[in-house]
């Protein structure tokens, strides 16, 4: 019973994102990744990194997508049409309301899934600070954890064995699960300053140390990350987001 509702809360959620595309005019499957908006700070310290991850994602795997910015605070409605967010900085910022929390908690709870990640390129830095502080108000009885490496989101489209990014601040991942699932991954490493790329196709930001294959290991590592949050059972099993709608719809009550 417990797995049926979890099933069907899923559903509802992802069929609220499928009607808020086909509103838009933008197709029934494209997929598109918001920043979370917070105070203090700085939300957008790599502007260009989503939509140029979503440009290898596009190129890469079968899921249409659409490039175009999208900016929510956690209190705007339009968070559940989403099934992943994301949050960056490379600054301390102030602390979210404790109602914002509690949107964010369910968000987590019903489906939804959140990427942070620190641009700093620094340990500790004060953004790492705060982020903790705001995880551990949201999830006070189940702290970041490392993800090990036999996670699925080493395997979910690419086979990895390592942790990339601009700078290796930390080789690892960090994360929380629910239930199996993780719902929060959280990386040290600047993964935004590795994928970011104008549109004359030339890199933004140099990436420290390891070169072209440390950038493309860090661009592999973001699909992964998708595809991980995509996945419907979220263990072994690797869907792209079409097949996940379709299989969700048949739970659709209308």
């Amino acid at each position: 019973m417990r797995k049926l509702l979890t099933i069907f809360g899923l559903a509802l959620f992802f069929i609220v994102g499928v009607e808020s595309v086909k509103a838009t005019g933008a197709g029934n499957s494209h997929l598109t990744l918001p920043r979370i908006l917070y105070q203090g700070g700085n939300d957008n310290p790599r502007p260009q990194a989503l939509r140029s991850l979503l440009a290898q994602l596009s190129r890469r795997t079968s899921i249409e997508v659409n490039r175009e910015p999208v900016a929510l605070n956690i209190s705007d409605p339009e968070l559940f049409r989403h099934p992943f967010i994301t949050m960056a900085g490379d600054e301390g910022f102030d602390p979210f309301p404790e109602k914002d929390l509690k949107i964010l908690r369910n968000y987590l709870s019903y489906g939804g899934f959140l990427f942070i990640d620190d641009n700093s390129a620094r340990a500790d830095s004060a953004f790492s600070v705060s982020a903790r502080k705001m995880v551990s108000a949201l999830f006070p009885q189940n702290p970041l954890g490392k993800i090990s490496r036999d996670h699925s989101v080493f395997r979910s489209f690419y086979l990895l064995n390592t942790v990339s990014g601009r700078s290796i601040v930390k080789p690892y991942l960090e994360g929380i699960s629910i239930k199996g699932r993780t719902v929060l991954m959280y990386s040290s490493n600047d993964q935004g300053g590795a994928w970011s790329r104008n549109k004359l196709g030339h890199w933004n930001y140099d990436v420290i140390a390891g070169g072209y294959r440390q950038r493309q290991l860090a661009i592999r590592l973001g699909v992964n990350i998708i595809m991980y949050a995509l996945t419907l059972d979220y263990k072994k099993d690797m869907v792209h987001l079409p097949i996940i709608l379709e299989r969700l719809r048949r739970y659709n009550p209308k």
